[in-house]
């Protein structure tokens, strides 16, 4: 039999709130980052590694619900792609701008950062 402590209603409102935190998540973490099939299908020829002109490495990975951006060797980052040219950071402050050819391969890219005046 156990006893009754002061700590156990404090236990069970704490399980209660880790449930329904753990079933809810946030709208923006449920949003597909990738747009509708056909341009995903554009995204998916910018998908490969780019050398950037100041030496640095960006990656690029599209799946089929989320589109990572990884610089030199972090992590891939889930950005969020604002049509089949521009994918945009989670920050909003930086962006990546796809220069195509006319049969719609990529010939270049931009690496976009804006800066914060603080």
């Amino acid at each position: 039999m156990k006893t009754w402590s002061p700590l156990r209603p404090l236990t069970l409102s704490a399980a209660l709130l880790a449930t329904l935190t753990l079933t809810t998540a946030p709208a923006s973490a449920q949003e597909p980052t990738v747009p509708a099939v056909s341009e995903r299908l554009m995204l998916r020829q910018a998908q490969g590694e780019y050398l950037l002109d100041d030496g640095r490495t960006l990656k690029v990975h599209v799946g089929m619900r989320r589109v990572g951006v990884a610089l030199d060797e972090s992590p891939l980052e889930d950005w969020k792609a604002a049509g089949n040219e521009l994918l945009v950071s989670p920050d909003g402050l930086r962006r990546v701008r796809f220069m195509r050819n006319a049969d719609g391969s990529v010939s270049s890219i931009a690496f976009e950062t804006d800066r914060v005046v603080r």
